[in-house]
């Protein structure tokens, strides 16, 4: 159990701070959405890719758009509402400042005012970081990718992936506290992919369940299929069918989540046509077979939360742990 006393908070400046992210995803949620209130235990980072919607944070709704950061301290009771036109999409982190410990058996959430007298409490905030509850990013192509960068580390767990996604957070929590400061970067930010890239991912997302071809992609991109393969290569880091699986598998692990959901159904969202087939490929790629993977998940602690969640929102993304829950 994490406890800080007196002496600590004193001396708890910015060279102390080492933050843990809990878990992380991306999340699309419909119009005309309305969550109850819930307490909720870590710190929470919120980046709008697109749509708006309205938290309640202390009795006062604060409207959030796309390129907002928003920040939910932990323990704040919060109730979130979407309008009737456009659905919202964000990607979150959730977080303590420092290593906080208990994270298998802590609770996501609560629908109660528990989370106030959960014993293991989250670190405060470091004297002397400026995080604003809502600031605007969207110059910033820095944000969108931080928050990109710590969902793959978290999803893929390659060696050191804990270090990679601390690094992230602290990035993120400097150029917070920068723009906070009213600290002007000089620096030329570092740019997004091309804007062949940018259409064939965007395909990709889009047609997901059907399965494109390779050319189908090039041709989305407007290149010859040769150049394109060198081109995304170079950008993403893998070849393009390689990361067409990877997103297949996403949606198909996301649609697993689902305590309503089939593994025929899975298959057929990420764009297979046999089930036997899409057993063999999901085996041979995350060593163990999507009733497995299903049993597991729907088997951890906090997974009610999470199906709270999913009821009305979808998870296109996520949730992944850096620790997962303490399974039952």
């Amino acid at each position: 159990m994490f406890t800080i006393g007196k002496a600590m908070r004193k001396d708890w400046t910015l060279h102390r701070i080492a933050p843990f992210v809990r878990w992380t995803g991306e999340v699309h949620v419909p119009v005309n959405y309305f969550r109850k209130r819930r307490y909720i235990f870590d710190q929470i980072f919120i980046y709008v890719l697109s749509g708006w919607a309205e938290f309640q944070i202390r009795g006062k709704w604060i409207r959030i758009g796309a390129g907002d950061l928003f920040l939910i301290p932990a323990g704040t009771p919060t109730m979130l509402r979407t309008g009737a036109r456009e659905p919202l999409w964000f990607r979150f982190i959730r977080f303590d400042y420092d290593w906080a410990g208990d994270y298998e058996a802590r609770p996501m959430d609560s629908l109660t005012a528990k989370a106030r007298r959960y014993p293991s409490r989250t670190p405060p905030s470091p004297t002397g970081l400026k995080l604003p509850r809502k600031l605007n990013l969207r110059d910033d192509p820095r944000v969108s990718l931080l928050f990109d960068r710590v969902i793959r580390e978290t999803e893929v767990k390659a060696p050191g992936y804990e270090l990679m996604v601390r690094a992230c957070l602290m990035e993120l929590l400097a150029i917070v506290h920068r723009r906070s400061c009213g600290w002007q970067e000089n620096a030329v930010a570092q740019p997004s992919h091309p804007e062949p890239v940018r259409r064939a991912l965007a395909f990709m997302e889009a047609h997901v369940s059907e399965n494109p071809t390779l050319p189908e992609i090039a041709r989305a991109a407007n290149l010859s299929k040769q150049h394109f393969c060198r081109v995304f290569h170079r950008a993403v880091g893998v070849p393009p069918l390689r990361y067409l699986m990877q997103l297949r598998l996403r949606v198909a692990k996301s649609t697993l989540w689902r305590e309503e959901a089939t593994v025929k159904e899975a298959a057929f969202a990420a764009g297979f046509e046999d089930q036997r087939h899409f057993t063999r490929v999901f085996r041979r790629l995350e060593g163990i077979t999507p009733t497995d993977y299903r049993r597991a998940v729907l088997s951890m602690d906090g997974a009610a939360q999470v199906h709270l969640a999913q009821a009305d929102a979808l998870q296109v993304r996520g949730p992944f742990f850096t620790i997962p829950p303490r399974a039952r």
